[in-house]
């Protein structure tokens, strides 16, 4: 029997339409004696999501007609394990992208694609909440009628269904991979106020969304027919029409899609915007598949949610995102349309990669041509006034970030793309309803409140401002053979009213930072269930990839459980226990308790009493006077580092940007274990101490640095009090190791006490250290980097697998832990997935014998893959030197065939940092609108005969009638220092008004008449 997919996609109260739409589909299976699927996509809060679920349950029993009503967490876990199985590249940003955290249209319809296929539908066949069916006779009118009447058939054998047939014979035998109708009444984008307004400003409005390059005469006729459907007129009776349908005639309320088409190439998953949805009704025409046009239009209406003062303007947003990307899909569309029939492949299906290489093409449209955009619809606002003045107010500071949005949707969208054909195979192999989800309630805890810790402060922080898939973390558990689904669960629920820091919350207004911790005595969480008949070979992997797609959503400080659980099953008995957890109240030391702990109560074994400090007695002692001492010690030291020592280690060309796409580079190794375990024995220091000393020699030697300057992750869990607490404890230690000493046993006695020194000072307020950080580098002229970041894990609990990313605390790679090995690779190198990362250098040391295990990610714009090899192979080849005898740090090129980096003669050491002049004239020049700039550098004394010494750099600026100042400059260079590392501000700043004939030497600017100058840093003009 033929199955097809009806799907109602909502967010908001629709009883009326999920009945109206159940009609529709009992008309279906009555009518043609298809299986539909009534596919219900729910995000709605949960009063009305409860209301839905009512009516669904109400819905009379129809032969053929099998309703799945879904909200966001069963379509999550459907996702989860769809993106896990697919093995596509960065699934975390995948899933992301498939259920983003703001309104997507063509993300909702994407995951009713993916549905369709698991439901092993034939097409689907999208309805809108915000709509209603026509009548006839006192009968409803149901488009369903024409689509399943033509699509999927050859269009040859539709053509004598149809009233006309205005197709072109040369595609009479495709199938049919479209059919739709419009909507009648109220325009389908929100404008009609302004037209009554001012219907001059209403075309200047409209207008942006015509591409350029329309004559006048057509221009004006697309405005005026823009938005309107099919205008007002009732329904009499069918009329349809073969042919190749344009996106302006139908609406996507009121279409369907052959599977043909959305099992290759998804809908654009832009979020906060319009239109995006209608891609592929693009893709049909300009590949010329037929397509059957019908006038059995929808009765679109708007609802009062848009009419309120902040829906008007959460629309006015989304609806100049929509105006934003119209260069975007021009330069698409046209490029598709000059493809034509190319767009096929010989069996006649859509090229998704031709698809995706347009998607990408688009993104290099000029920018100015949006930048004039928002300028027309903020003048045009303005001038309305009223309501339209607080959206031009609102949109205002936004401009950059919806410039940068416009082109980071069409990027997203190839990434979607080029993952596509793998998700829908995958999903294919996850049927819906495989995964059930409990909620699991817990009592027994005591209600507290109290500020938060530092280590909260500090993580809060960092997931209001990073990625969730670069600051969550997760880990994978195994489950004892013969534990029942319910035994595992009541382990989780003992764990929640044991440990204050699972039943903690942080309440917070919009747009502030929580400053408080809330202690529930009660309250409930999730676990969802995946039970399959059998799990893949790798059910580690497996389990892994799934608490990974799960670390990539936001964990909502002031109400989320800190912990997603998911229970991955085997014919109903569970195998391991998977989940993502929030960094707010845990890091790795914390997950690796737990885990202790429910293997524990797994066991039969009774709990000793919970003897670490909670994160409220915590905070407690931090806000003591000691403990203010301590973190004033600890901001001193780092402000001294930040002073000195160089704003970035890898500051050379080629390093750019501030997050980099890496592949995983990992070292097994019998040999380099005993090397280290001998070079320990020979010099009487401590392991995990000898291989930091020679990872940082290394480091420095390749980036030709004084100072080896890493952030060190530290779990802060020493003190007894703190070793068991279930708490985020780890923050960043700064270690800045001066390796200008004789040898490697020299550097080693040195390192013991600089690792020391900064492990004292890693307990820190995170609110104060980056206020300092700021004051710091824009009086210095620098940007703080953390570029390079050392992780040793090893000391840690053994996990079956660890947490990921860059963050404090986390780890990366799943790993059996070495200390079991029995044997092992001599030495193994072996590259894994790539991760984006705010890093260069990334090492985290998973085990230190009898097997060296360690993660690298370095940035492959500086390290190319053999020479990624040679750097991890050279560290190996330094331990075996220095287990023999002291190495001279002068011979590291020859012992370990890594080279320092050669930068040219255009860079110098300046103010401890390598920066070259010529980048930063570059950077000031753009960041002052190009504005003529030379910068030179100041000798500050004699050098070495090959190596500049420090010195300071001195910008000239040739500003014209500018009335440009010293502070003006720094500030406009200091916004333009992110991503940069080989720029450093100038110390002082010289405002001259024509640039000279010889604009590239630096007396010839000295001869011009100065008008400012002064460091920039304060009000010192002369």
């Amino acid at each position: 029997m033929r199955r097809v997919c009806l799907t109602l996609p909502t967010d908001r109260a629709c009883a009326a339409t999920l009945r109206a739409v159940a009609e529709e589909a009992a008309y279906g299976a009555r009518a043609f004696g298809v299986e539909v699927r009534l596919l219900v996509l729910d995000s709605s809060a949960p009063a009305t999501l409860a209301e839905h679920r009512e009516v669904v349950a109400s819905l009379p029993p129809v032969p053929g007609v099998v309703v799945h009503h879904l909200d966001e967490d069963e379509q999550r876990t459907f996702l989860r394990e769809v993106v896990a199985r697919s093995g596509a590249p960065a699934p975390d940003r995948l899933l992301g992208l498939l259920l983003p955290d703001r309104v997507s249209y063509g993300a909702c319809t994407n995951r009713a694609f993916l549905l369709a296929e698991a439901l092993g539908c034939a097409s689907v066949h999208r309805r809108d909440s915000d709509s209603r069916y026509q009548y006839l006779d006192g009968e409803p009118v149901f488009p369903l009628h024409h689509e399943l009447t033509a699509l999927g058939l050859r269009a040859a054998d539709v053509a004598a269904l149809v009233s006309r047939s205005r197709l072109d014979p040369a595609c009479a035998d495709r199938p049919v991979a479209l059919v739709g109708g419009s909507f009648v009444g109220e325009m389908s984008v929100d404008v009609e106020e302004i037209r009554r307004l001012d219907p001059g400003i209403y075309e200047d409005v409209v207008g942006l969304s015509i591409p350029s390059g329309y004559p006048e005469i057509w221009r004006r006729n697309l405005i005026a027919e823009s938005f309107r459907g099919a205008g007002t007129a009732a329904y009499t009776g069918d009329r349809t029409t073969l042919m190749s349908v344009s996106p302006t005639r139908v609406d996507m309320c009121n279409i369907a899609f052959a599977r043909a088409v959305y099992g290759r190439v998804p809908l654009p998953p832009a979020t906060d915007t319009i239109g995006s949805d209608y891609f592929l009704i693009h893709l049909v025409q300009d590949a010329r598949l037929p397509g059957v046009l019908h006038n059995r239009h929808i009765v679109n209406f708007h609802t009062g949610e848009r009419r309120s003062d902040a829906g008007f303007l959460a629309y006015q947003r989304r609806f100049a995102k929509y105006l934003l990307s119209t260069p975007h899909f021009a330069s698409m569309y046209g490029a598709m349309k000059e493809a034509g029939d190319a767009l096929l492949d010989a069996q006649g299906h859509v090229r998704a990669s031709v698809v995706a290489g347009f998607a990408r093409d688009s993104t290099r449209v000029d920018r100015s041509e949006n930048a004039e955009r928002l300028d027309v619809l903020d003048r045009s606002y303005r001038a309305l006034g009223g309501r339209y003045t607080a959206a031009a107010d609102t949109l205002a500071p936004l401009r950059e970030q919806l410039l940068d949005e416009a082109r980071q949707d069409m990027e997203e969208f190839a990434l979607l793309t080029d993952a596509w054909e793998s998700l829908t195979r995958a999903s294919r192999a996850v049927p819906p309803g495989s995964a059930r989800t409990l909620t699991v309630a817990y009592a027994g805890g005591e209600a507290r409140r109290g500020p938060v810790t530092m280590g909260q402060a500090n993580m809060i922080r960092c997931m209001l401002r990073d990625e969730p898939e670069h600051i969550n973390i997760h880990d994978v558990w195994p489950v004892p053979e013969g534990t029942r689904t319910e035994s595992a669960i009541e382990a989780l629920r003992a764990l929640a009213v044991r440990h204050e820091a699972l039943r903690t919350t942080f309440p917070h207004a919009a747009g502030n930072t929580p400053r408080e911790q809330v202690v529930a005595a009660e309250g409930t969480f999730t676990v969802t269930v995946l039970d399959h008949e059998d799990l893949p070979d790798d059910a580690a992997g497996y389990a892994d990839s799934l608490a990974r797609a799960a670390r990539a959503e936001r964990f909502r400080l002031d109400r989320d459980f800190p912990l997603r659980v998911s229970l991955v099953a085997r014919s109903g008995a569970p195998v391991f226990a998977a989940m993502a957890a929030s960094h707010a109240v845990t890091d790795v030391g914390a997950l690796a308790v737990l885990k202790d702990e429910w293997l524990g109560l797994l066991a039969g074994e009774t709990l000793p009493p919970p003897a670490s400090l909670t994160p409220l007695d915590l905070a407690a002692e931090e806000a003591s006077p000691a403990g203010l001492r301590k973190s004033d010690a600890s901001l001193r030291y780092w402000e001294r580092i930040i002073r000195t020592g160089p704003q970035a280690v890898f500051a050379e060309p080629g390093a750019e940007g501030t997050e980099v796409r890496t592949p995983r580079l990992t070292l097994r190794s019998r040999r380099a274990a005993r090397a280290l375990a001998l070079v320990a024995e020979r010099t009487g220091g401590m392991p995990s101490t000898v291989l930091l000393t020679a990872w940082c020699a290394l480091v420095a030697h390749r980036a030709d640095q004084h100072a080896c300057v890493a952030a060190v992750p530290t779990s802060n869990r020493y003190h007894p009090r703190l070793a068991r607490s279930v708490n985020t404890l780890s923050q960043d230690a700064l270690l800045s190791l001066d390796v200008r000493v004789p040898s490697f046993d020299a550097l080693l006695k040195k390192a013991w006490g600089a690792a020391l020194n900064a492990y004292r000072h890693s307990q820190f307020d995170a609110v104060a250290l980056w206020e300092m950080i700021g004051r710091t580098t824009h009086e210095r002229g620098s940007r703080f980097a953390r570029d390079v970041v050392f992780n040793d894990v090893s000391t840690l609990p053994a996990t079956v697998t660890s947490a990921p990313g860059a963050g404090s605390g986390s780890v990366e790679d799943a790993a059996v832990p070495e200390a079991d090995a029995p044997t092992g690779p001599e030495l193994e190198l072996s590259w894994g997935p790539d991760q984006v990362l705010p890093t260069r250098v990334l090492t985290f040391v998973h085990a230190s014998g009898p097997l060296l295990h360690l993660s690298t990610w370095l940035d492959p714009a500086l390290f190319k893959r053999d020479e990624a090899e040679a750097f991890l192979t050279g560290l190996v080849r330094l331990l075996e030197a220095a287990a023999i005898d002291d190495v001279p740090l002068a011979s590291l090129t020859e012992v370990t065939g890594v080279r320092p980096v050669e930068r040219g003669p255009r860079w110098r050491r300046v103010d401890g940092s390598w920066t070259s002049p010529p980048l930063v004239a570059q950077a000031l020049s753009e960041a002052l609108e190009g504005l003529p700039v030379h910068v030179t550098a100041d000798d500050a004394g004699v050098t070495d005969g090959s190596t500049p010494q420090d010195g300071a750099l001195t910008a000239y600026i040739a500003a014209g009638d500018a009335p440009l100042t010293p502070a003006q400059a720094h500030t406009a260079l200091m916004d333009a220092l992110p991503g940069r590392p080989g720029v450093l501000a100038p110390r002082r700043y010289v405002i001259v008004h024509k640039p000279p004939a010889e604009a590239d030497r630096t007396r010839a600017w000295l001869r011009q008449q100065i008008l400012r100058e002064g460091t920039g840093r304060d009000r010192d003009v002369t």
